[in-house]
């Protein structure tokens, strides 16, 4: 288990494949609205119908981003792992309320940014919002590319002769 502290939070987005790319100058603004935060097992990250309000870059660790189905309960519809985004729908306008839940699977480590302020550093620097908003929008293209999987698996039908 990796000892996780504050001062973590700038190596961990410095090395992320989602945000290392970017110019120091744009990371440092992402370093000043990060923190450190972790979860047991078995932790509730978050939970559907919250404020959407945080960024989760995860460092280590497994989380289970499940749905609430009517007569089924709690369903997990993805796992995400280390370098990987949770939150997506905060840095996005017009979404006020998680859309899912996440829950730790195993002891989970991650960088939490604000999304408030991530906007607002992207309406005040054009060019930070452009690259946090195409490495978002990597994440969203990949959330979706996974759910047309898992449904055409539920829906498939084998070949007709």
């Amino acid at each position: 288990m990796i000892r996780w502290m504050e001062s973590d939070v700038a190596g961990t987005l410095r090395s992320s494949q989602i945000f290392g790319s970017l110019e120091p100058a744009h990371l440092n603004k992402l370093i000043a609205i990060a923190t450190a935060m972790a979860w047991p097992a078995g932790g509730q990250i978050f939970r559907e119908g919250e404020p959407d309000d945080k960024l989760y870059l995860i460092v280590e660790g497994l989380v289970a981003l499940e749905i609430h189905v009517p007569n089924r309960g709690r369903v997990t519809i993805q796992t995400i792992g280390p370098d990987e985004i949770l939150g997506w729908s905060s840095f996005v306008p017009e979404v006020e309320k998680k859309t899912a839940s996440a829950r730790a699977l195993q002891p989970t480590y991650a960088v939490t940014i604000d999304a408030a302020r991530l906007v607002e550093a992207c309406e005040q620097d054009h060019d930070l919002g452009y690259r946090a908003y195409r490495a978002i929008a990597h994440v969203i293209a990949s959330r979706l590319k996974a759910t047309r999987l898992q449904l055409l698996d539920m829906f498939a039908v084998g070949e007709r002769t």
